[in-house]
């Protein structure tokens, strides 16, 4: 089932005021917020992890945490943020149940993959590290002589140059 933009913006809105996820959304913060969701940010030093992140639902009852976003630390902190707010968009868009319970034994991960889920899961995390009203703020903000600092939107969201690029495209500020 295909979901489309801007229902995945309001269910990111949701869950960051839900979460009380402030702009901008560090990873610590974020690792906090999946925390009170009863899952947990894992640094993955196995070496089997060949993704920057991945998700994985729980098939324990006993188990205290429901979810497991493990991910390489050897990555820039930016893309390691972008990596869980998108498996937390899996999360959200994904693995829940029409009654709201989360699926059980299930994996998604980021692997740069264009399928649909995978564009969702993008889509969630832009949404949810750069909210559309405070990243059309922050560009009105940093324009000078008709041109945006591209640099300072992804600094100041703590995201890479590329994800504020697609993101000003995809909201047409640019």
């Amino acid at each position: 089932m295909t979901i489309d933009r801007s229902s995945i913006n309001k269910v990111a809105g949701v869950v960051r005021t839900a979460l009380s996820l402030n702009v901008p959304i560090t990873l610590e913060t974020l690792c906090e917020a999946i925390n009170k969701l009863d899952g947990e940010c894992v640094v993955d030093s196995s070496g089997q992890l060949k993704v920057d992140a991945q998700i994985t639902t729980v098939n324990d009852s006993d188990e205290q945490r429901k979810f497991e976003i493990r991910y390489l630390g050897n990555k820039c902190e930016t893309r390691i943020l972008f990596s869980i707010a998108h498996e937390m968009g899996h999360l959200f868009l994904h693995l829940l149940n029409k009654d709201g319970t989360l699926k059980q034994a299930e994996t998604f991960q980021r692997n740069m993959e264009t399928t649909q889920e995978e564009l969702e899961a993008n889509e969630f995390a832009a949404a949810l590290l750069m909210p559309e009203e405070a990243f059309i703020v922050k560009s009105k903000e940093l324009m000078s002589e008709d041109k945006i600092n591209v640099t300072k939107m992804a600094e100041y969201f703590n995201v890479s140059v590329q994800a504020a690029t697609v993101r000003g495209n995809v909201l047409e500020l640019w």
